[in-house]
C-alpha cells in the first residue's frame, strides 16, 4: 500500500470483478452452501471486526475492504454449492479458497503490520489459478466430450 490508499482501493475494485467471475461461475454451476457460507462469513466478520476495524483511519479504505471481504467469503460458499465432476469442482473450490488465503496474509501484513507469513503470499495466489483453470479446463473439457458423444 506505501500510503496510496487510492490505489490500493482500484486494488480492491480489480479483484472483486475477479470475484464476480467466480461468483458467476460457481452459480451458473450449483447454489451457494449456505451453512459454510453463513459459518466462513462469520469467521471472518469477526476477524474484521476485532482485529482489522481498528487500524482504520479512512472509512473508504474500510468500506472497500469489508465489501471485498463480502464477495470473498460468498465467492467460497458459491463454489463449495457447485455441482459436477468432483475434480472440476474441488479444484475451484481450492482455488478460490487460496486466494482468500492470499488475501488474508496480505490483510495481515498491510493493515497489522505482521510480515511472518508474507514469503506465502504469491505461491497461494499463483496455486490458486492454476488450480482454477484446471478446474475450467477440467470442466470444458468434459462438458465437450458429451457434446461429441
Amino acid at each position: 500500500m506505501k500510503g496510496d490508499n487510492g490505489l490500493f482501493i482500484k486494488g480492491f475494485a480489480l479483484y472483486f470483478i475477479a470475484h464476480l467471475g467466480y461468483l458467476w461461475y460457481a452459480a451458473l454451476n450449483g447454489k451457494l452452501n449456505r451453512k459454510f457460507t453463513v459459518i466462513l462469513l462469520s469467521s471472518f466478520l469477526l476477524y474484521f471486526y476485532f482485529l482489522l476495524w481498528p487500524r482504520f483511519e479512512e472509512t473508504m479504505l474500510l468500506l472497500a475492504v469489508l465489501i471485498y471481504l463480502l464477495i470473498s467469503c460468498l465467492s467460497l460458499g458459491m463454489a463449495v454449492g457447485m455441482n459436477g465432476s468432483a475434480i472440476a469442482k474441488w479444484a475451484f473450490v481450492f482455488g478460490v479458497f487460496l486466494i482468500l488465503i492470499s488475501d488474508t496474509i496480505i490483510s495481515l501484513k498491510e493493515f497489522l503490520g505482521n510480515n511472518n507469513y508474507n514469503y506465502m503470499i504469491l505461491p497461494t495466489y499463483y496455486l490458486a489459478h492454476l488450480s482454477i483453470s484446471f478446474s475450467l479446463i477440467r470442466a470444458y473439457g468434459n462438458s465437450e466430450k458429451n457434446h461429441r458423444n
